[in-house]
């Protein structure tokens, strides 16, 4: 019973560090921030300038905790976020594969019982792989996490192992 105590208390403290330092969104968000635009927008665009998928620094975590209880809803914010031609680019696309990764990495930390259904997501996933980005990384990603996703297994341990078992 400790443990657990002890794990909200921590998960509290790390979401309201997390929250003390964030970049200005790509889009300004809404007034109305029920799906997470503003949190998602900055992991974007961190992503974006770091350039890399793995990430192990606390400036790294500090932007992909807050994804962690977000579930699909991460792929409700992308579409907020991005047109479908902005999406399909390299680097949009790479950004938002691996937000999706962390918010699908344990489902205990969804808030929300039906972002627990990664129906946006998979949907995202499908239109990704079919515009065919041409991108062999980002293909073997989608592969990964069209599996990960629905048992929120994802992790970037088992995405290097996906990439390289075949």
């Amino acid at each position: 019973m400790q443990f657990v105590q002890l794990l909200s208390l921590v998960m509290v403290g790390m979401f309201a560090f997390a929250a003390q330092k964030q970049t200005p969104a790509v889009n300004p968000p809404a007034m109305d921030d029920r799906y997470s635009v503003s949190t998602v927008s900055s992991a974007l665009q961190y992503l974006q300038q770091q350039n890399h998928a793995d990430f192990s620094s606390f400036a790294d975590k500090n932007y992909l905790w807050p994804l962690l209880p977000l579930g699909d809803r991460v792929s409700i914010a992308v579409l907020r976020i991005y047109t479908t031609d902005e999406l399909v680019r390299p680097e949009n696309a790479g950004a938002y594969l691996t937000v999706a990764r962390n918010a699908f990495s344990m489902r205990s930390s969804v808030i929300e019982k039906s972002d627990a259904d990664p129906r946006v997501t998979l949907f995202l996933l499908a239109y990704l792989k079919e515009k065919e980005i041409s991108n062999l990384g980002i293909e073997k990603r989608i592969e990964y996490l069209e599996g990960c996703v629905k048992d929120f297994t994802c992790s970037s341990q088992g995405e290097y192992d996906f990439f390289h078992k075949s």
